[in-house]
């Protein structure tokens, strides 16, 4: 039977705020932009984590994980290594990340990055894929533009969920995304509330709607619907 650690179901989580509404239906230019310059740099390989994997396996949502949770090195994933890079490192007094932090692949976000995944629970392997459900959605805009993240929930064996997102996870989440391009050159970051599972599951479909419809128009705005 597969590990709770790779595989997740969609749960109910309470908002902490009030939803800010669906996802923007438009990709901006220079999403688009990268988008384009993202697919040339993947080339072709079957086995590319970005873009030959599904985003979803059945109901499940799946998620590239990058930097496990606990980790200070900010690691990054290159489209044409196909493997992650380290990025820097954060500062001692922030520590490590809070929440396993990754990518749902096939899918492009407003600032042209794929879209963003928080993984729940005890850390998982950077590298790794895991499958995952939507258990909410954390609002986030930054110096490139809108910048939200999926948050995924993992469940145990029998497929009961084991988190959720508390008080206390939105507190610790929140407060380390609000800090962690403390010292970067001109980089701020903005955590203005949360979502929940329909917000997620929205974003999802859109960021993968995105890179299916918008490859072949960059500089251009690219309108799309999940």
């Amino acid at each position: 039977m597969e590990s709770w650690r790779l595989r997740l179901v969609v749960w109910a989580v309470p908002c902490a705020v009030a939803a800010q509404g669906a996802p923007p239906a438009v990709l901006p230019p220079v999403a688009t932009t990268a988008l384009a310059r993202s697919l040339a740099a993947a080339g072709a390989p079957p086995q590319h984590g970005w873009r030959a994997t599904a985003p979803y396996a059945g109901e499940l949502v799946v998620a590239y994980i990058e930097i496990a949770r606990g980790d200070r090195r900010k690691w990054e994933y290159r489209m044409a290594a196909n493997a992650r890079e380290v990025d820097r490192t954060m500062p001692g007094d922030l520590g490590g990340y809070p929440i396993n932090y990754g990518y749902v692949p096939q899918t492009v976000s407003y600032d042209g990055d794929p879209f963003d995944a928080l993984v729940l629970g005890p850390p998982l392997p950077g590298g790794s894929i895991v499958q995952g459900a939507v258990a909410g959605l954390m609002y986030m805009d930054d110096e490139k533009g809108y910048d939200a993240k999926v948050v995924l929930s993992p469940v145990d064996a029998e497929g009961r969920p084991i988190f959720t997102i508390t008080d206390a996870v939105r507190s610790t989440v929140a407060t380390y995304f609000r800090e962690y391009k403390r010292g970067t050159m001109s980089g701020f970051s903005r955590v203005p509330g949360w979502g929940g599972i329909e917000d997620g599951r929205a974003h999802v479909a859109i960021a993968h709607a995105f890179f299916r419809a918008c490859r072949d128009v960059p500089g251009k705005p690219c309108r799309s619907s999940p």
